[in-house]
């Protein structure tokens, strides 16, 4: 097989999965790991894909802003899927922080069903809203300006309330994730409070459906860390999931066991 044939078959295989490995491309062509490897790099000059290690993504498509009552409906079932995975991470009387957006608002729902007793720090108004007469609740809304785009609060004043506040957990629901680019969102406005939830918080947990993933946005929140948790739906790729467990980083999607 000529090395167009093959690099056409890998654009084939990025359109259908988001990520290639190299053992997969070595096993599917029968070619050594150096051929695999002149291959990658001449598409990721092309802009065709990306390098990362142990194989490649798809070049990184910057994901479309939409409107957060569009995005309520949009993947619905994958957002209840991977917010059900998550709260098996919380505890009864937890103190936890919470980002804005439309997977905020299953997760929500989620907490209503699995807990009595929570203190819950937000700057969303919908998140507010549906917790704080929810039975031994304490929830903790980080006013200032408010956002009528995403339904939040947002500025120095927010900041200045957030930064004051501990949380043993803070859970973000970012508009992309990827490996070269990190962890994205296309808000400025909502940036510096996503990255106060990660810097006050004890662990971290990352909530994305995936489509999000391999994607990315105008704004940089974060690297991808291996010491953050990422919780997906079952419908994240072998290959993409492979691609992160390469890079030390293990997608979580409730078919695990976890502790």
């Amino acid at each position: 097989m000529f090395a167009q044939e093959r690099q056409n078959k890998i654009e084939q295989l990025l359109e259908k999965n988001g990520a290639v490995t190299v053992k997969e491309l070595m096993d599917i062509f029968a070619v050594s790991i150096e051929t695999i490897r002149r291959d990658l790099l001449v598409m990721e000059k092309n802009n065709l894909l990306q390098r990362v290690h142990g194989g490649a993504v798809s070049a990184c498509k910057t994901k479309p802003l939409k409107d957060l009552n569009y995005r309520l409906s949009e993947n619905d079932k994958l957002k209840g899927e991977l917010c059900a995975t998550a709260v098996s991470f919380i505890n009864e009387g937890d103190i936890i922080g919470m980002d804005v957006g439309s997977t905020a608002i299953y997760f929500t729902n989620e907490l209503k069903k699995h807990f009595c007793k929570l203190t819950v720090i937000t700057s969303s108004l919908d998140v507010f809203k549906e917790l704080y007469k929810h039975k031994n609740f304490n929830v903790i809304l980080c006013g200032g300006r408010y956002y009528e785009y995403e339904h939040s609060f947002y500025g120095t004043v927010t900041e200045d309330t957030l930064s004051r506040l501990n949380m043993q957990k803070c859970f973000i629901f970012p508009y992309a994730v990827s490996l070269k680019n990190g962890i994205c969102d296309h808000l400025e406005e909502l940036c510096p409070l996503q990255k106060l939830l990660i810097s006050n918080s004890d662990e971290v947990f990352i909530l994305a459906d995936s489509s999000k993933f391999e994607h990315r946005a105008l704004y940089s929140v974060s690297e991808t860390k291996s010491e953050y948790r990422y919780i997906t739906d079952s419908e994240i790729s072998e290959q993409i999931t492979e691609l992160y467990s390469e890079s030390g980083i293990s997608l979580i999607t409730g078919k695990e066991e976890h502790l």
